[in-house]
């Protein structure tokens, strides 16, 4: 999705109608080819809901990638007017943007202005997709004797860490030969406790407050990643943030296991494994918020007037456990109406079950929704002025222009006196450098003043009316009214 949001950062609202005007609407169906590898795509394309496949015959047509909402494809084809490089399928039924390059082409010939627009936001794209390769591959061969003498020594002292937590491992696993399985309690505490540690020194040397600059914290990253993976492979909640099959780390069924907070895994060790992640402050920061949105909207609706019925939107909302255990809390379910929405149409199909089985499809109206399409007004949800609107994971993925537009956006929703609550990971997250190193959950971690700067940027013009943070201290909650 940020692929998306930077592209359209760059340019007017003026170019921005233009290629949604353009622009048509395909829905793809699973296993379609959209880009054969060796081929000059005649479009390019921008992907608005569902999966999307990358393969390559230099890989054996293995599957090298997957791509989800926002990602744009067929832009270098587009600059270099040579056939692609690999070739892009619909790994399930999927939702496309199409922008025929023929009309780009006569628009670029038209319109120089568009063209600067158009050409400087594709470099722009490109080069952030460059920069990202050379993280994943370790290329900074040109630093590589400056950084020499600061890497190995921080990869001395987090190395050492690294040869202790697989010492711990492998001694687990001894005793689960001897125990039928079974790891003894004693050695599993003393495993949580070094994973912990291990996290800690890794963010203390790599993290956001480390001074040591940025090159420096993706080199040793990088190294931790060849180390830990193995045993991230092992762990089912982890593997599956690593792996990202939903396009992205944090999708709706990894958000469930999270709450669920079983941990499972492969082999004798993996159960363990994926205790210590389970067992993160990253990961009890988003159990501990179900329970800080529940006691939210229980505020909503006991503010409400008594003959009245308190009206709620989630944005992004995931699995939304906390509108479930809103209406267990409730003796009366009318005193509450909730919208869920969502771009991810499993995840609405796992609401959507969870809510007839339990007898609230009446409470409930879900609705699909393009962040992107929303935020430009190009869509619009049909729903009356609501009390509360809230999303607690969605911003940490998007940059701060995007989120003042989704921000306006949701204002015009909310009833005079109505308030939103945007989640944002901290800074102050100690579990931040193995979530981006390791895991590849890259999130953008924000303050209380980045917050306040964000509401004062947007049609709300006021700082956060209250900020206030889950039980770890990790996950702020900013909250604005509407005057």
């Amino acid at each position: 999705m940020q692929e998306i949001t930077g592209l359209l950062n760059e340019l007017s609202k003026e170019d921005i109608e233009w290629l949604f005007s353009e622009g048509v609407e395909q829905t793809v169906i699973m296993d379609t080819k959209i880009i054969n590898e060796g081929e000059l795509p005649d479009s390019i394309y921008i992907v608005l809901q569902g999966l999307l496949g990358v393969t390559s015959t230099a890989v054996d047509d293995s599957r090298i990638t997957v791509l989800g909402p926002g990602e744009i494809l067929g832009d270098i084809s587009f600059l270099e007017k040579r056939p692609a490089s690999a070739s892009v399928f619909a790994v399930e039924n999927s939702l496309l943007l199409v922008m025929s390059k023929q009309n780009i082409d006569r628009k670029i010939g038209e319109d120089r202005e568009f063209a600067v627009h158009f050409y400087k936001s594709l470099a722009i794209l490109n080069s952030r997709r460059l920069r990202a390769r050379e993280k994943t591959l370790g290329t900074r061969l040109r630093e590589k004797e400056k950084l020499e003498p600061s890497v190995n020594k921080n990869w001395e002292i987090i190395s050492k860490s690294i040869q202790e937590f697989k010492e711990l491992i492998h001694q687990a696993d001894q005793e689960a030969i001897k125990n039928h399985g079974r790891v003894p309690e004693k050695i599993s505490e003393t495993i949580q406790q070094g994973f912990r540690e291990f996290c800690v020194l890794m963010n203390e040397r790599i993290g956001f407050h480390s001074p040591e600059p940025g090159y420096m914290k993706e080199e040793i990253g990088n190294r931790i990643k060849l180390e830990m993976l193995p045993y991230v492979l092992q762990a089912q909640t982890a593997e599956r943030m690593y792996s990202k099959p939903r396009g992205y780390a944090g999708d709706y069924l990894t958000i469930h296991k999270i709450y669920k907070n079983e941990s499972s895994g492969t082999g004798r060790i993996g159960p363990l494994l994926d205790r210590c992640f389970l067992n993160e402050p990253a990961a009890k920061a988003v159990r501990n918020r179900r329970k800080l949105l529940t006691d939210e909207i229980l505020k909503v609706i006991e503010d409400s007037a008594p003959d009245s019925q308190a009206k709620i939107t989630s944005v992004a909302c995931g699995p939304a456990a906390e509108v479930f255990d809103t209406f267990e809390k409730l003796d009366d379910p009318s005193k509450l109406y909730a919208t869920l929405v969502d771009i991810d149409l499993q995840a609405l199909a796992f609401v959507d079950a969870r809510s007839e089985s339990v007898g609230l499809k009446r409470s409930m109206k879900l609705l699909s929704g393009n962040l992107v399409y929303l935020a430009l007004g190009r869509e619009k949800l049909d729903i009356e002025p609501q009390d509360l609107i809230y999303s607690i994971g969605l911003i940490d993925y998007f940059n701060d222009e995007f989120v003042v537009k989704l921000l306006n956006y949701l204002h015009g929703l909310l009833k005079p006196g109505g308030k939103i609550i945007l989640g944002n990971f901290h800074p102050d997250n100690s579990s931040k450098a193995y979530m981006d190193h390791v895991l590849g959950w890259e999130l953008i971690h924000r303050t209380e003043d980045d917050m306040n700067r964000l509401f004062s940027s947007s049609d709300f013009n006021s700082s956060c009316t209250n900020i206030q943070f889950e039980e770890e201290g990790i996950n702020l909650f900013a909250e604005c009214v509407k005057s």
